[in-house]
C-alpha cells in the first residue's frame, strides 16, 4: 500500500523536483519512501524491476495523471539519487530470480537501499512543512543548551558507553532549535518595527518591550557567555575524538561494531570526528564578535542581539509617544455620536494621489510603498493635424433685437409711471412696460427695501436715501409687453431719491 503525502508537502516535492525528472517530479520522493518502507520487509530483492513495478501500481500521482515511469526514467532518477544526491546507494549483489517456468535462477544484480542521509531527508521534509508550527523560541530550550554545553566541558562524562556522543547530538538539535527560534524572533522584531514605523502602536508596545528586557535580552547574554566554553571545545582535538570513541560505545548497535569490522569502524571514526569538530566550528562562528565572523556565519547571535537593541529603542519611542498623546474622551464620544447620526448619508471621495498618474493599475493607489514598483509611465506619441481657422469658419452674426435703442425712452417710461414727484417713486398697481431698461429699474429698486444704506442703487444716476414696502398693496404684477412672461413682487414699495435731477 502506498504511503500518502501531504497537499503542502507534495508542493514541496514538485518544487524541489528530487530527482530531476520533468514527467514524474514526485519520482525521487516515493522511490526513497519505497526504500524506506519496503527496504526491510520485502521478500523480494530491490531491484530496478521491483522499484517500477512497485512505483506504477501505488504511487502513480492520480491528481496529476502521472503517465506509468519507464526503465530509462526510472534508470535516471537513481542515478541522480544515488551518484549526486547520495541518498540511495547501489550496490552489487548475488539474488535468486524467479523464471516464468516456477524456478529460481542466481545472478548478480544491482541491489538499492536507502542511506542515512536518505533517511534524515524523509524526516527533514517533513519537518518544512510544518516549520511554521514547531519552530519557536522560549528560555527552556536556551536553558537546556546551556546545561548540554556544561555536560559536554565536563572531562568526567562517561565516553565507554555512547551516553557522551547523545549528549552532543542533543546539544546540536537543541542550538538549531534555539537558532530558529531567535531567526523567527528575529523576522517577527523586523515586521513589527516595520509597522510601527507607518502605523503608531498602542500600550502594546510596553508589554512587548518588557518581554525583551526582561526575558530576550537576558537569555541572549547567557548564549554569550557560554562561547567561551564552546571555543574551548572547538580547539581542543581530544573532544572529538572523545565523542567519536563514545559512538562506538558498549550501547552501540552498529554492526561495524557487532562483527568488530575494523575497517569500517576506523571509517566510521574518523568520520564521526571530522563532522564533530566541523558543528563545534560552526557554533563557535557563531559566538564570534568579529566582523569577518559575523559576516561569514549563518547564525550569527550579534546580529540578531542587535535586531532586538533596535526593537527595543523603537518600542521605547512608540511607547513615550502614546503616553504623550492626550485624548478627551468625553468630547471624542461626543463627536462619534454625532457622527452615528447621520453615517449613511457621510459620503468621503476617495483622491487621487498626487504623485501617482492615473493611469497606473495597481489594486491600492493611495499605497505610497508601490510607487516606485510600478515601472514609468509609457505615453505614445499621435500624429496631429493643426487646423488652421478662416474668416469663412466664423459663425453667422446673430440679429439680437433690442428694443430700448436709447435710454431717454426708458427714463421717461419710468418717470411716467412711477414717479410721483421730483423727489418721490412709488410702485403701488400692476405696470405695463414698453422698455426693457425701465422694467427692470423698477425690479431692481423692489431689492432696496431689504437694505439699509442703498449706495448701490442709483436709477439714471440719482442716487436714492430710503425705500419702504408698501405691505397693503398686495402682490404687483410687472410685465414687458415684448415677453410672454410677467414679474410678480410680493408688495408695493415707495422710494425717495436724494436731491438732485436724473441723467
Amino acid at each position: 500500500m502506498a504511503i500518502k503525502i501531504s497537499n503542502s508537502l507534495k508542493e514541496l516535492i514538485k518544487a524541489t523536483n528530487l530527482g530531476l525528472s520533468r514527467d514524474h517530479p514526485l519520482a525521487g520522493w516515493n522511490i526513497l519512501t519505497i526504500l524506506y518502507h519496503d527496504g526491510t520487509s520485502s521478500i523480494e530483492p530491490i531491484t530496478i524491476d521491483f522499484l517500477i513495478r512497485k512505483y506504477n501500481s501505488q504511487y502513480l500521482d492520480s491528481d496529476d495523471d502521472e503517465t506509468p515511469i519507464t526503465d530509462g526514467i526510472m534508470k535516471h532518477v537513481l542515478d541522480v539519487l544515488t551518484d549526486q544526491a547520495k541518498l540511495v546507494e547501489r550496490m552489487s549483489r548475488k539474488i535468486r530470480q524467479r523464471m516464468k517456468n516456477g524456478n529460481y535462477h542466481v545472478s548478480h544484480s544491482a541491489i538499492y537501499r536507502i542511506t542515512s542521509s536518505g533517511i534524515e531527508y524523509l524526516n527533514m521534509m517533513q519537518k518544512v512543512v510544518d516549520a511554521e508550527n514547531t519552530i519557536t523560541s522560549n528560555i527552556n530550550q536556551i536553558n537546556e543548551y546551556c546545561h548540554l554545553i556544561d555536560i559536554l566541558t565536563d572531562l568526567n562524562t562517561d565516553t565507554q558507553t555512547t551516553k557522551l556522543y547523545n549528549y552532543f547530538v542533543r546539544m546540536l538539535n537543541t542550538y538549531d532549535s534555539v537558532m530558529k527560534g531567535m531567526h523567527k524572533l528575529d523576522a517577527d522584531l523586523d515586521e513589527i518595527a516595520n509597522d510601527l514605523n507607518f502605523n503608531h502602536g498602542s500600550d502594546a508596545a510596553k508589554h512587548l518591550q518588557d518581554m525583551l528586557n526582561k526575558k530576550a535580552i537576558p537569555s541572549f547574554r547567557q548564549l554569550l557567555d557560554i562561547a567561551p566554553k564552546i571555543q574551548s571545545l572547538a580547539n581542543s582535538p581530544k573532544f572529538s575524538n572523545r565523542v567519536a570513541h563514545s559512538q562506538q560505545g558498549t550501547d552501540d548497535l552498529d554492526t561495524a561494531h557487532a562483527i568488530n569490522d575494523q575497517h569500517a569502524m576506523t571509517q566510521r571514526f574518523r568520520q564521526t570526528q571530522s563532522y564533530v569538530q566541523k558543528q563545534l566550528t560552526r557554533i563557535a562562528k557563531s559566538l564570534d564578535p568579529s566582523t569577518s565572523a559575523i559576516d561569514s556565519s549563518l547564525d550569527s547571535v550579534y546580529l540578531l542581539f542587535n535586531t532586538i537593541l533596535k526593537a527595543i529603542e523603537l518600542l521605547s519611542r512608540e511607547y513615550q509617544h502614546i503616553k504623550g498623546q492626550s485624548i478627551d474622551l468625553k468630547a471624542l464620544t461626543a463627536k462619534i455620536d454625532q457622527l452615528l447620526i447621520g453615517y449613511q448619508n457621510l459620503k468621503i471621495e476617495s483622491s487621487i494621489p498626487i504623485h501617482l498618474p492615473q493611469d497606473r493599475l495597481i489594486d491600492d493607489p493611495t499605497d505610497l510603498l508601490e510607487a516606485a514598483s510600478i515601472g514609468p509611465v509609457l505615453y505614445q506619441a499621435n500624429n496631429r493635424i493643426k487646423k488652421i481657422a478662416t474668416e469663412a469658419d466664423n459663425p453667422a452674426k446673430a440679429n439680437d433685437p433690442i428694443d430700448d435703442l436709447t435710454p431717454q425712452k426708458a427714463f421717461m417710461e419710468f418717470k411716467e409711471l412711477v414717479m410721483k414727484g421730483h423727489d418721490h417713486a412709488i410702485v403701488d398697481q400692476n405696470l405695463d412696460f414698453q422698455t426693457k431698461v425701465a422694467r427692470d429699474e423698477v425690479i431692481r429698486l423692489y431689492s432696496a427695501t431689504k437694505y439699509d444704506h442703498y449706495d448701490s442703487f442709483s436709477p439714471f444716476g440719482r442716487p436714492i436715501y430710503s425705500a419702504e414696502i408698501l405691505p397693503d398693496t398686495g402682490p404687483i404684477r410687472i410685465h414687458y409687453t415684448n415677453e410672454k412672461f410677467s414679474v410678480y413682487l410680493p408688495h408695493g414699495f415707495q422710494i425717495n431719491f436724494e436731491e438732485g435731477e436724473m441723467k
